[in-house]
């Protein structure tokens, strides 16, 4: 009987340890399962930033959101499908989102279009000091 009673002690003690560890594991496991999903901003987010920034009508906006969506959809899909490398999944974001800025910028006015250009531009430079951060290649495509 005093057998029993340590061991139920034993395990009511554990036990907790037990579940607070695979609480852990599986929270590493979740993160590690999308390790790229929090580079892909909201939808309305863009939308209200771009909204603003380049006074869009109200013409514009549910055209610019329907393009914004089709670009995260594609882009989540890619993340999705196993690569072959880093790279290679860095050119084909780059494509999808050249895509769906070729397509932003058709709907623009040539005011609205230089100011989207620098915002690109920012959005470029942000891009190339964060990947010199992690001591990637930081290099420009020319056009």
């Amino acid at each position: 009987m005093k057998q029993l009673k340590c061991v139920l002690l034993t395990l009511a003690l554990l036990a907790p340890a037990g579940l607070a560890a695979q609480n852990a594991n599986g929270a590493d496991n979740q993160q590690a399962a999308r390790p790229m999903q929090r580079h892909i901003p909201d939808v309305d987010t863009q939308l209200q930033r771009l909204s603003k920034k380049l006074k869009l009508t109200d013409e514009q906006k549910p055209q610019v959101k329907t393009i914004l969506e089709g670009q995260r959809d594609q882009m989540q899909k890619e993340m999705q499908e196993p690569s072959s490398g880093r790279g290679e999944k860095r050119d084909k974001m780059r494509e999808i989102h050249e895509n769906a800025s070729s397509k932003i910028r058709a709907l623009l006015t040539d005011d609205q279009k230089s100011k989207y250009d620098k915002l690109e531009a920012q959005r470029q430079e942000r891009m190339q000091r964060r990947r010199g951060r992690r001591g990637g290649s930081a290099t420009v495509q020319q056009d």
